[in-house]
């Protein structure tokens, strides 16, 4: 593409076609149930419905591995939901969930995104659903509906590839349809920096009583990914997104778009679009970030609130990079004494 092309041609090139509208499709019933029934749980939980498509789709995920992973990402929520009433049990439970995505991807390179989409839909919805009050198990079961049926879109679509699948199977069949995963990397510094950065991330946001900690946990976490220039470029896009995106989305919020019902669904499931639509992650993320300051201003009038997504990742990013970088130099001196 070339560099002086027009804007609108430019971002045309930037769009996945075929992804956004299988994400349109998996998403419209959800922001339709959220019109009817004026019930913003469903809003909430088509997240899940994304984050099940996309290992699918990338992993070629049988029926049964959809569930599995559903299941999984529903059993995640649920821990963090009981562990946050006791902050050091909430980021012992954040460290032990951040360990998980990286040993998955430890044993295969495609699996990354199996992790990813395990710790994140966790994350958020915990948030989400969390409330300040001390949760009985009788009202935590209540939103038990609302998480599987998020599941059901993505697994008729596995059902439907299974069926059509021929020629190569790998010995994990009965979970994915791919060949293999990818090689095996080592996971050690890795593991190291993830948990150790995240358990920061999670004791800030625990001890200070922060809200949107999501953004801080997960800012930490996404930028820890092999090495200290993979790191850093995922810091840099970050920064770039969230710095250009948030200021942008207070602006249309306070100034461009009426405050309704409607719009906060639209700009919500806009957000949860970006996860898939776009070719580069900068992209992404800058429409993402101007999503969720969009999203929080039509609904609650608080830009302080869409500040918070700014700062929460800016400083989330810095706890990881800092944790990668840390680690990277232990290792360093651990191989510097080991005689060879």
């Amino acid at each position: 593409m070339r560099a002086d092309a027009p804007l609108n041609v430019r971002l045309a090139g930037e769009i996945k076609g075929r992804a956004l509208v299988r994400a349109v499709i998996v998403l419209a019933p959800f922001g339709l149930a959220c019109a009817i029934t004026a019930n913003p749980l469903w809003l909430k939980v088509s997240l899940l419905a994304i984050a099940t498509m996309i290992p699918e789709e990338r992993l070629a995920l049988t029926p049964q591995g959809v569930l599995l992973h559903g299941l999984t990402v529903i059993a995640g929520i649920y821990l963090l939901l009981f562990a946050q009433q006791v902050p050091a049990l909430f980021v012992m439970a954040c460290m032990l969930l951040a360990a998980g995505t990286i040993w998955i991807a430890a044993a295969g390179t495609k699996l990354r995104a199996l992790g990813s989409w395990t710790f994140i839909p966790v994350l958020i919805l915990a948030n989400e659903l969390g409330s300040p009050a001390e949760p009985h198990l009788d009202e935590a079961l209540r939103f038990l509906p609302y998480l599987l049926i998020p599941l059901i879109p993505t697994f008729a679509v596995a059902v439907f590839k299974s069926r059509r699948a021929r020629g190569n199977i790998s010995g994990m069949r009965w979970f994915s349809r791919l060949g293999d995963f990818g090689p095996a990397t080592s996971y050690g510094e890795t593991m190291a920096a993830m948990v150790v950065g995240v358990g920061l991330a999670a004791a800030l946001v625990e001890y200070n009583t922060m809200h949107h900690g999501q953004w801080m946990i997960w800012g930490a976490a996404s930028v820890i990914a092999g090495t200290v220039d993979s790191a850093r470029a995922k810091l840099r896009s970050r920064a770039i997104g969230v710095v250009a995106g948030v200021p942008l989305g207070i602006a249309l919020g306070t100034f461009v778009i009426p405050h309704s019902g409607i719009s906060v669904t639209v700009a919500t499931l806009a957000t949860f679009l970006t996860l898939v639509a776009f070719e580069r992650y900068v992209v992404a993320y800058f429409f993402r970030c101007t999503l969720v300051a969009l999203s929080i201003v039509l609904a609650n009038q608080s830009v302080a609130d869409a500040l918070e997504r700014l700062t929460h990742v800016l400083l989330g990013g810095a706890i990881g990079m800092a944790s990668v970088i840390v680690f990277h130099i232990i290792a360093g001196n651990i191989q510097a004494r080991t005689p060879q």
